[in-house]
């Protein structure tokens, strides 16, 4: 076999082996966890790159852990991936520290500022890894056909294992009203269940 061949099969087997983020990899189409990464005890977080917060790891691509279509949840009109989103998901990485569960970032994401909803993603600090709560939006309570008149409000802290959010929750274009509390596995939501989630 040529030298040529042999590198060729090992950069392909090399990309066979990568994670993929928002590819709809492995049957509940969640990207793989690496086996060194899931077993490994947490590693220091890298330098800060430039213009980020001070121990921020850049941004490393969305992990949908649900059934999802690239960067969407199935049905959803929100594209975790597309320009706004990335800028918002950036600016969070440079000027937020973590304030969730000791090494992830709770961001909120505006969406439709005319009825007061943002989406809310987690970024692991260490790796610059977004994982996107699986729902469309949230608002302030609805106040009449118009919808909400204020932003929903969100409990984290970074000693929490968990985070509540107070509002309208919309989700496969219905409203769910009330305090919702949510964990995070590493992988998964945990807690409420969204329709996104079954």
């Amino acid at each position: 076999m040529s030298v040529r061949w042999l590198v060729l099969l090992i950069a392909l087997f090399g990309i066979a082996q990568m994670p993929a983020a928002c590819s709809g990899a492995g049957p509940s189409g969640a990207a793989p966890v690496p086996e060194s990464r899931e077993n490994a005890a947490p590693t220091a977080a890298p330098a800060a790159a430039a213009g980020t917060a001070s121990g921020n790891a850049p941004y490393a691509g969305v992990v949908m852990s649900y059934p999802h279509s690239g960067c969407s949840y199935q049905y959803s009109p929100v594209d975790f991936c597309d320009a706004a989103h990335r800028a918002q998901i950036n600016e969070a990485i440079r000027t937020q520290v973590p304030n969730f569960n000791t090494h992830y970032i709770l961001a909120q994401l505006d969406e439709r500022k005319e009825y007061f909803q943002r989406s809310i993603v987690l970024i692991d600090s260490r790796d610059g890894t977004v994982y996107p709560l699986p729902i469309d939006a949230f608002s302030g309570p609805l106040v009449d056909k118009e919808g909400a008149r204020e932003y929903g409000k969100v409990e984290t802290s970074r000693e929490a294992d968990t985070f509540c959010v107070s509002s309208a929750l919309l989700v496969y274009r219905a409203f769910e009203e009330g305090r919702f509390c949510f964990g995070f596995d590493g992988v998964r939501f945990t807690g409420h269940t969204t329709q996104y989630m079954q």
